[in-house]
């Protein structure tokens, strides 16, 4: 469903995992489905260009059933294309990766007279927001997919049984592999003059880039980075930190923040919009420090798979990030801290510009085997979503004709 880039994200990885384990589709015949639906996406945008505050509120309610029904009264939509979706194509499972999305299958099928296992897939880390498990049973998936330890938790304590509760991984998409194989394998000197040809291919202006100098990456999604501004500012007024690194800014679907950052660029500063995942991945790999104003699980994937961090957190989406901050704390893959100065420290600390805080190096030190030990779990656990399809489907998912498992 559109309704941010982290539900597709995670649907491919499901997508992925089926096609290198199964590339014949002898077992299992995916069918990757996005509906068209855009008026969820505008308000999330609405939410997070002007109030922020209330989609914390909107991920607080989720769980209850008249916020969800109102959510589907406002979405007809979704409820014409899920059932003109299950009334012309027959699937052994679908899986969602949105607790409004599987509230509109569920009630398609439902309407249908269908019996078809739905599970829902969630994204978040620790305890998600309540739509994903609602207290109302008759919209509730058969089964839930979690990407972590805490999550698994959270649930159990809901009384999830254990057979409907299936710990899965990511996988993260092919150019990040790429770099971050290239990265570990070759060495950094080599890899980051082709990084750097690699973005200027699609952005020319970047063959002037500075390998000589350490580099600070500002990322947050399409609509996040933004939040980072404050602290850019700060950061771009510093002669300091100007003179010492680089200044990568991923503007996303900003247009308005794109170009106030523009008028600025020069000395260092270099100023992308919406990236395709080559460049993204190349930017990633030409990175010493992530400065983050959000923290999704397939942004937080992709940066491990790279080796880059320890990450800076200086802003979270209300609501369904607030978890992420313990998980990279109690990881030690980064530090959150959404005050200016502080954060401006914590920069030059791992520049090199002062002595490393004991926070600091606690996230620093051993970062990238911390990294490589996650990624390797998160990837062995994907590749375990097979069986599990399987074991949903009441058994392995038949051969015939007509046989799918849906994954989005």
């Amino acid at each position: 469903m559109n309704a941010g880039g982290g539900h597709h994200a995670l649907r491919d990885s499901f997508d992925a995992v089926l096609q290198r384990l199964d590339p014949a589709h002898q077992q299992i015949e995916p069918v990757v489905w996005t509906s068209a639906d855009r008026s969820v996406n505008a308000f999330y945008a609405a939410c997070v260009r002007y109030v922020p505050r209330f989609q914390a509120q909107v991920v607080a309610i989720s769980g209850q059933r008249w916020a969800m029904e109102t959510a589907m009264k406002l979405a007809p939509n979704l409820q014409k294309e899920a059932t003109a979706l299950l009334r012309s194509q027959h699937f052994d499972v679908i899986t969602t990766t949105h607790p409004l999305q599987c509230m509109v299958f569920l009630r398609a099928r439902q309407a249908l007279g269908l019996t078809t296992p739905l599970v829902t897939a969630v994204p978040d880390y620790g305890a998600p927001a309540r739509g994903y498990y609602p207290a109302y049973p008759g919209l509730r998936p058969d089964a839930l997919i979690v990407l972590e330890e805490g999550t698994v938790e959270h649930y159990r304590s809901l009384g999830v049984p254990e057979h409907r509760l299936h710990l899965s991984g990511f996988l993260t998409r092919e150019p990040f592999a790429q770099v971050g194989s290239q990265l570990r394998s070759e060495g950094q000197a080599g890899v980051r003059l082709a990084l750097r040809t690699e973005v200027a291919r699609a952005h020319p202006t970047f063959a002037g880039f500075a390998l000589d100098r350490p580099t600070l990456l500002f990322l947050g999604g399409s609509a996040w980075t933004v939040k980072t501004e404050p602290l850019l500012e700060a950061l771009l007024a510093d002669a300091e930190l100007r003179r010492s690194a680089n200044v990568v800014v991923v503007a996303g679907r900003d247009a308005e923040f794109e170009a106030r950052l523009r008028r600025r660029e020069g000395d260092g500063l270099h100023v992308f919009g919406f990236v395709t995942p080559p460049v993204l991945a190349a930017l990633m790999g030409l990175a010493d420090v992530p400065v983050l104003g959000s923290l999704a699980p397939a942004t937080l994937h992709e940066l491990l798979e790279v080796g880059r961090g320890p990450l800076l957190l200086f802003h979270f989406i209300p609501g369904s990030e607030r978890p992420h901050v313990g998980y990279i704390e109690s990881q030690r893959l980064g530090l959150y801290e959404p005050s200016v100065q502080p954060m401006l420290s914590h920069i030059r600390e791992v520049l090199g510009l002062a002595p490393a805080s004991d926070a600091l190096a606690k996230a620093r030190d051993g970062f990238r085997e911390r990294a490589r030990l996650l990624r390797s779990r998160s990837v062995e656990r994907a590749l375990q979503f097979p069986r599990f399809l399987e074991a949903m489907a009441g058994g392995p998912v038949s051969t015939e004709p007509g046989a799918r498992a849906v994954a989005g």
